[in-house]
């Protein structure tokens, strides 16, 4: 439960009164609600850049030597799955604050 002088303020998108949130802070619900469209959005831009990503290494790739292309496709590979885990979290952290 909450502590015993926990105040009761309004959340600052719903406006429901919701005990234990700081003043301008948002109640469960629409945290939830802020949290899943940021993860959406993080997704789509994610997978969009990624897929640019992947396109270009692939067009580059091709000036490789043959000998060098096997470690240039995992090199290129391991850069693509950096490149989407960091962009989903980087893009969901400033949704999650663009959001509120």
């Amino acid at each position: 439960m909450g502590a015993p002088f926990a105040t009761s303020h309004s959340c600052a998108r719903c406006g429901a009164q919701t005990a234990g949130i700081a003043v301008g802070g948002l109640c469960p619900n629409c945290t939830r609600s802020v949290e899943l469209r940021a993860s959406r959005l993080g997704r789509w831009v994610a997978l969009g850049s990624t897929a640019l990503l992947a396109a270009y290494l692939s067009f580059a790739l091709r000036a490789v030597v043959p000998a060098w292309r096997g470690t240039g496709r995992a090199i290129a590979a391991a850069a693509v799955v950096a490149w989407c885990l960091l962009t989903y979290r980087i893009v969901k952290r400033i949704g999650i604050e663009w959001l509120k």
